[in-house]
């Protein structure tokens, strides 16, 4: 009767570590979109991946962001079905990234971008480009863009001698951090916390809090389930034996179930915490 109970007890704790891996395996989708966003009203078309900034006029509504109000930048415009949390969906209908990462309009109007390079307001509505010494910054770019990029559009437009030029227009993804560049050149840094450094010496590239706390999340959920399973694992089979030396193999058919249920484990956190990080 013990053993049948011990058995039980081993499907049991089974089922529940595969519940959780299912939602362990779910975090790599949580990962590729924004981490929170906010609804908003506007009184002129708002494409997806736009910069926008708050309007002065009116509470509750955006504009896309220029050089002339980029003190006001907020963040950038997307699907609702791309943000982890969506505040408000139902009572305005354009969402605006506020946290996280997501796919972003830029262009190459002051130079190409790189990883790592922080991402400001451009002449161009809606659009970011390389951020310049005391520009308004939205984030940092996680993908490069130039004229060879994916999905790289030429556009030709007049600089302020009139002169006609040349640039790229795309996308790329961009982990949001709103503030102003402060260091010379396109690849400043932001004020990062020691998470943060910590993570970023380790990856090289700048990743949100949120995802760092997942990532930490995950890890610990999997500590936990890894320890269960194989101390209840061993404790079952330790007193189904000595009650029933004739079931040792059947012991040792769930222990080897329980083997491959915690490498699979391990498996899955490792896969998560990469997306999550990456």
């Amino acid at each position: 009767m013990r053993h049948l109970r011990g058995s039980r007890f081993l499907k049991l704790f089974v089922t529940g570590v595969a519940s959780t891996l299912m939602v362990l395996g779910m975090a790599p989708v949580w990962a590729s979109s924004a981490n929170i966003s906010h609804s908003y009203k506007a009184d002129e078309s708002i494409p997806n991946g736009s910069v926008v900034s708050l309007d002065p006029q009116h509470s509750g509504y955006v504009q896309l962001a220029t050089t002339a109000n980029g003190s006001r930048v907020l963040g950038v415009a997307l699907l609702n079905s791309d943000s982890l949390l969506a505040v408000d969906s139902d009572n305005a209908p354009i969402q605006v990234a506020i946290n996280g990462s997501v796919n972003t309009l830029v262009s190459t109007l002051n130079g190409n971008i790189k990883v790592g390079d922080q991402i400001s307001v451009s002449p161009f509505g809606g659009i970011g480009m390389g951020a310049m010494p005391g520009t308004h910054v939205v984030g940092i770019a996680q993908t490069a863009f130039n004229n060879t990029s994916s999905g790289a559009t030429a556009e030709s437009v007049k600089d302020k001698t009139g002169q006609t030029r040349q640039i790229e227009v795309g996308y790329v993804r961009l982990s949001i951090a709103v503030g102003t560049a402060g260091n010379a050149g396109t690849g400043g840094t932001p004020q990062l916390n020691l998470l943060q450094k910590l993570v970023k010496s380790l990856t090289g590239h700048t990743v949100s809090i949120i995802r760092i706390l997942l990532s930490i999340v995950v890890t610990i959920i999997s500590i936990v389930s890894l320890v269960t399973l194989i101390y209840a694992s061993i404790y079952g089979s330790i007193v189904s034996i000595g009650r029933n030396p004739l079931a040792q193999h059947a012991v040792f058919r769930t222990l080897t179930s329980v083997m491959v249920m915690a490498v699979l484990t391990i498996a899955i956190a490792c896969v998560t915490i990469f997306y999550l990080l990456h």
